[in-house]
């Protein structure tokens, strides 16, 4: 894999984006659009609310290896428990017909600017390498160094 476990998070962050912009254009649609705008809307949103649901279950073998039958599960089954819940909590209690698409496209555009901070110590993150990586990269830059204080060569400076 070209982008491997980096690229992971940042398709999980592309999706979850595009999903909460997508669902806040469809929450702005009214009457006074045509059809059509509402339905091209609908479709753009769909497609990146599962492409965000595939890139869920790409990370999910990451999390706990030890524990992935229950981690799989709770991302399954915490998508339809979520909905719920935030339907009786959060959406009911909204008058206007069009206002709960807003909230929750903000709700969705929150996760999504979470994904930076999601790091695994053997994996990395966004914008990290993993662990190992950065101490094998220390490791051989303060090798260099010793072997430059071997040669005389570290503190020279060229008289010009």
């Amino acid at each position: 894999a070209k982008f491997g476990f980096r690229g992971r998070i940042w398709a999980q962050f592309l999706a979850l984006f595009f999903e909460a912009f997508f669902l806040f254009g469809f929450g702005s649609i009214d009457n006074s659009n045509e059809w059509y705008v509402a339905l091209i809307v609908l479709v753009f949103f769909s497609t990146c609310v599962q492409m965000a649901e595939g890139t869920s279950y790409g990370i999910v073998p990451f999390m706990n290896k030890k524990q992935l039958a229950v981690v799989s599960a709770l991302v399954g089954a915490g998508g339809n428990l979520g909905a719920v819940i935030a339907g009786f909590a959060f959406y009911n209690p909204i008058d206007h017909p069009l206002t709960p698409f807003k909230v929750h496209a903000g709700y969705v555009m929150f996760w999504a600017l979470l994904s930076p901070i999601y790091y695994w110590p053997e994996h990395g993150g966004m914008f990290c390498s993993p662990a190992a990586v950065q101490a094998e990269a220390k490791t051989e830059a303060k090798a260099e160094v010793a072997e430059g204080d071997k040669e005389g060569k570290v503190g020279e400076v060229p008289i010009t």
